[in-house]
């Protein structure tokens, strides 16, 4: 430790030496990075728009004493470089093997945002170390603190503690609380992750960390940190990204500001070239807005549209008011999606053997659980109960609870969460017999992205937003390829897909958007215990999409169910995104065969049933029986009436026995 510090002071020494000699560059005017779309049409200028220049005198004093306590106690008594903290981080790093903290102080920081990139180079280290010094050598410590303050970013594009305090609190920074402060002061580090609206939790544990340094820096008592913990904080915003896609401009402005730091993001010329197609944001949120027209004013909803075949969001909508809701509800909430969940369930049946037309029997049944009550599943409506067998098509056509739970208790709940997490969702997914209702929590970007897997013939794409960023001078920065992945077959991903056209068909819970859609769609409604969340999630070859509705409190209820207000969302904006494109059909991967089956018995049927419909199965597992229990049932009607009857083959003369229909016929006939 001791010669780690000695090499620090020596090096330190020769850069006073050489820094009070070399003067500080001149700052250059911001040029507005530009966001385009996917067919090179402007977005928006990410120009810095979001930041005020305020002085010392109108900052509160908690946030200056939160920011010296956090990043840099010895502010008022150093040259501008710590070499303890400095000699304390470097040993840190050298024995973790990486860079796991920092050292710079207030100034160092200040000389950074002001006069450089963030890139990691030794050469951008020691012009740091020179800004640094001419820094503290031309301006007072307020001066530079001051400087400081007005230069952090801290997400939501807001650059300074003037636009932070008016972004996240809808006020002045001069009249920030001791427990604002100390949320403000937690940001900086990593605005994403510390973003209040976005994760709450993380920024209020933060805030802690923040208010206990202060406690040991003596800035503040025990008694106040404790106070400040307990204070109920309320986020508004009096100012956000216009225009077109502010949600998503957002999030691609957040994403630059952290890799490349906020002044090349919002001012250093770059062009982001992004994923989203601008057109069909606009007619997304045309039918955002038409959806929500008449709701109740604090409902949200949140959409995302994917295209399969590379993981480019098309369009994206993460509220009704980026203003009003800056929160982010396409890509950071985190909802139960209710049935909406099924169709990973029924991907994982098939893939064990199962098929379209094996029957399931909906009727009261009772699982035992470890230490919780009895699992009892029902269907949605007054009876609870339909008291048939389902054949697996028409169950999740129709949606029944009590056939999936049952379902899931066969193919087994563990080997469920594991198949589904296979598709990309980031949170835990819990083996659970409820699984199958949607008890695990997702965002709508992980579903669009994973229902895409279907329409994709099973390859899972990650999300992408940004496909290449330049620098003012045209240098490409980065750029990003499809990352994909093969996650089940062609023919689960067919037959899964075949399962969910017959949603849309008659008697399917979506079967009131097909009309508006258009063209051949796959897709599943989504509801809630209590009516919380409503979904609607489905996909054409071209397009997956994900519409979520409810209350930002997960204690208020929607009250209606998701296909009557989260599926017209959806039905329009694919009808309108897709209208101009030629039609497309989920095209069969080989070792596929189709075949029309009678719902009631799940055999082959004829032209006697009642019910029939086509379903896709594996080549060799399709049924290989005709449903005779139609044609016995036509014999004995047409007899009937051969005989004078004319009734027709009725629920009841069907269970009549057939020797006593004849019995009654001639008794009648003596008669």
């Amino acid at each position: 430790m001791k010669r780690v510090a000695l090499v620090v002071i020596l090096l330190l020494g020769l850069v006073a030496i050489l820094g009070f000699n070399w003067g500080l560059p001149g700052l250059r005017m911001p040029e507005p990075s530009i966001l385009y779309d996917i067919n090179g049409k402007e977005i928006k200028s990410l120009n810095p728009q979001n930041q005020t220049q305020v002085s010392l005198d109108e900052i509160s004093d908690y946030v200056e004493m939160a920011f010296i306590a956090t990043e840099d106690r010895n502010f008022y008594r150093h040259i501008g470089i710590d070499p303890r903290a400095l000699a304390r981080a470097t040993w840190v790093n050298l024995k973790n093997r990486r860079v796991t903290e920092g050292g710079s102080t207030i100034t160092q920081q200040t000389a950074k945002n002001l006069y450089l990139t963030h890139e990691r180079t030794m050469t951008r280290k020691f012009k740091e170390l020179f800004y640094t010094l001419a820094l503290e050598r031309r301006f007072s410590k307020d001066e530079i603190l001051t400087m400081y303050l007005n230069s952090i970013y801290f997400g939501q594009g807001a650059t300074g503690i003037e636009a932070a305090a008016r972004t996240y609190f809808g006020k002045p920074a001069s009249e920030l609380s001791l427990a604002e402060s100390a949320i403000l002061a937690a940001i900086p580090r990593r605005p994403s992750y510390y973003d209040p609206y976005r994760y709450p939790e993380h920024a209020k544990t933060r805030q802690q960390v923040v208010l206990s340094q202060m406690v040991e820096q003596g800035f503040i008592t025990e008694e106040e940190k404790e106070a400040a913990v307990a204070d109920e904080l309320k986020y508004r915003k009096t100012g956000a990204l216009r225009g077109d896609a502010p949600y998503f401009s957002q999030m691609v402005a957040d994403y630059l500001a952290e890799k490349y730091g906020a002044a090349i993001a919002y001012g250093g010329g770059l062009r982001v070239f992004s994923t989203l197609d601008l057109d069909m944001q606009r007619k997304a949120q045309k039918a955002y807005d038409e959806g929500l027209s008449n709701q109740n004013d604090e409902l949200q909803a949140a959409l995302v549209a994917i295209d399969p075949s590379n993981g480019h969001i098309r369009a994206l909508i993460g509220g009704r008011d980026i203003v009003t809701a800056p929160f982010n509800r396409a890509v950071d909430s985190k909802r139960q999606p209710g049935s909406a969940f099924k169709p990973f369930l029924y991907s994982k049946a098939i893939d064990v053997g199962l098929t379209a037309a094996d029957m399931i029997m909906c009727e009261p049944v009772s699982f035992q659980q470890k230490g919780a009550p009895d699992y009892a599943p029902t269907d949605y409506g007054d009876e609870g109960y339909h008291y048939r067998p389902f054949t697996l098509k028409e169950a999740i056509m129709v949606s029944d609870n009590v056939v999936s739970v049952r379902l899931n208790e066969a193919v087994g709940p563990e080997r469920t969460a594991e198949h589904a997490r296979r598709f990309g969702f980031e949170g835990p997914i819990k083996p659970y017999l409820s699984l199958a209702l949607g008890t695990s929590e997702v965002s709508p970007l992980e579903m669009a992205s994973a229902y895409g897997v279907f329409a994709n013939a099973g390859r899972l794409v990650k999300p992408v937003a940004v496909l290449k960023v330049t620098d003012a001078d045209g240098r490409v920065l980065e750029t990003h390829e499809p990352q994909d992945a093969q996650i089940i077959s062609p023919q689960n991903a067919y037959i899964t897909t075949d399962l969910l056209t017959g949603v849309m068909q008659s008697g399917g819970t979506g079967s009131h958007l097909a009309s508006i859609v258009g063209r051949t769609s796959a897709g599943k409604t989504g509801t809630t215990q209590e009516y919380r969340d409503a979904w609607f999630v489905g996909y054409t070859p071209e397009l997956s999409c994900a519409v979520w509705v409810g209350y930002d409190s997960q204690t208020r209820s929607v009250g209606i169910s998701g296909g009557r207000i989260a599926g017209p969302i959806w039905a329009h904006f694919m009808g309108a995104a897709l209208e101009d494109q030629p039609q497309r059909e989920f095209r069969a991967p080989q070792g596929i065969v189709r075949t029309k089956i009678d719902l009631d018995t799940g055999l082959i049927a004829t032209e006697n049933c009642p019910r029939t419909i086509e379903a896709a199965f594996l080549t060799g597992s399709e049924p290989q029986q005709i449903c005779y229990e139609h044609q016995e049932q036509d014999f004995w009607w047409n007899w009937d009436n051969w005989l004078g009857g004319n009734e027709g083959p009725t629920e009841e003369n069907q269970r009549a026995p057939r020797i006593q229909k004849l019995l009654d016929w001639w008794k009648n006939l003596s008669r």
